[in-house]
């Protein structure tokens, strides 16, 4: 993001973090990415303020996509997995999703997005953000967190 910050202006910013672990919960890796705010995920989050829409953020998927993020995205290029959100919110104005998969084969990851339901109701996407693929093997698990800081 390399547009100047007025003073007064409100913005979206967001980071996630991927935890990857073995099958006995061993560290595999750990690495932190932007994120792209996509469209309609402002379009959402403006709606939220006045209640205009009333479904939240609650949803992490992730996919085996490889397509760059685009703004203009609604969906992952290829979906694989989702998960209910556990939700918090930290000091500095900053909201919280994650959620674990553990995985019962293998395959290998490569983006992830939060939305606001499952993926059967063809939800709203906040963002989105491809990295390099995670290959997991039956039993490992994958910790995404995301965090959107409102500044």
């Amino acid at each position: 993001m390399n547009e100047k910050i007025e003073e007064g202006e409100i913005y979206l910013r967001g980071e996630f973090e991927l935890i990857g672990r073995d099958k006995n919960g061993k560290i595999k890796f750990r690495e932190k990415h932007k994120n792209l705010i996509v469209n309609k995920g402002k379009e959402i989050a403006a709606k939220l303020l006045n209640g205009v829409v009333t479904n939240f953020f609650d949803y992490i998927q992730i996919g085996t996509g490889t397509t760059s993020p685009a703004a203009t995205d609604t969906a992952l290029a290829a979906y694989y997995s989702e998960g209910a959100a556990s939700l918090s919110y930290e000091a500095d104005y900053k909201a919280k999703f994650a959620h674990t998969f553990t995985f019962t084969e293998a395959v290998t990851i490569r983006e992830s997005g939060v939305f606001d339901g499952p993926h059967s109701a063809g939800p709203n996407m906040l963002a989105r953000q491809t990295f390099s693929g995670k290959a997991m093997a039956s039993g490992e698990s994958l910790e995404v967190v995301w965090t959107i800081t409102v500044g």
